[in-house]
């Protein structure tokens, strides 16, 4: 029997708002097994609005699972249909009794997908006050009468005693990042203390909005969703 200790488990944490973290930690322990995971938010939702009026609305678009769920709040409506970005997001409307059509994978496959469907009416686009793709934009030019309108916004939480601790974890340590907004506060939170992490982008684009260093040994998902995400944290953890 050898004398020598097992290395130290990795870490994994998510700096995601507590829903989306919850079910990340689910869906990866159900994936690659027990994982040691730390569920530290360096972002929170919050609505931007009380109610939404949706006179003469003919869909829903959605590139969120947190827009859909402010959504559900602000509304008893789940009569339209809902366009969404990806598959989570659709499974999120489907949860709140929406009929909801999945993209499979980013803003510029939404705008794919809906300008060859071309539904009729007008479309409003329901996101946070920290956007990217232009879908509302990029549709209008594809001649959909889409429109955007911002629901919530995601602000910054000041971490505590834990964050700094998680950092230092004596053995691997995992941070997944979901967006170029999430990296850019992630890193200047962890500042310095970022330098021994391994950092997994949902995309090139959340890679670069990390300061070089740490988008030098950043790992980018292949595909920009969550399963993929699940796949890239795997491989750090069972290399």
């Amino acid at each position: 029997m050898s004398d020598n200790p097992a290395p130290p488990a990795p870490l994994v944490i998510l700096t995601r708002p507590r829903a989306a973290s919850e079910r990340f930690a689910e869906a990866l322990r159900a994936e690659v097994g027990p994982v040691r995971v730390a569920i530290l938010p360096l972002l929170e939702i919050a609505p931007l609005i009380d109610r939404l009026d949706l006179d003469g609305v003919a869909a829903l678009i959605f590139t969120s699972a947190a827009g859909v769920e402010v959504f559900a709040g602000l509304t008893p409506d789940r009569d339209l249909p809902a366009w969404c970005v990806g598959d989570r997001t659709a499974e999120a409307a489907r949860q709140i009794g929406l009929k909801a059509t999945s993209a499979g994978g980013d803003a510029g496959a939404l705008v794919t997908l809906m300008a060859q469907a071309m539904p009729a009416g007008r479309l409003l686009h329901l996101h946070g006050a920290h956007t990217r793709g232009d879908v509302a934009e990029r549709l209008s030019r594809k001649g959909l009468r889409a429109e955007a309108r911002a629901i919530y916004d995601q602000v910054t939480v000041t971490p505590g005693d834990a964050f700094a601790a998680a950092l230092a974890h004596d053995g691997p340590v995992i941070v997944p990042l979901f967006s170029p907004r999430s990296a850019r506060v992630y890193a200047e939170v962890a500042g310095s203390d970022a330098t021994a992490v391994q950092p997994v982008a949902l995309s090139p684009a959340v890679r670069a909005a990390l300061p070089e260093p740490l988008a030098a040994r950043t790992v980018v998902a292949a595909a920009p969703d969550a399963p993929a995400m699940i796949r890239a944290v795997r491989t750090l953890i069972s290399p």
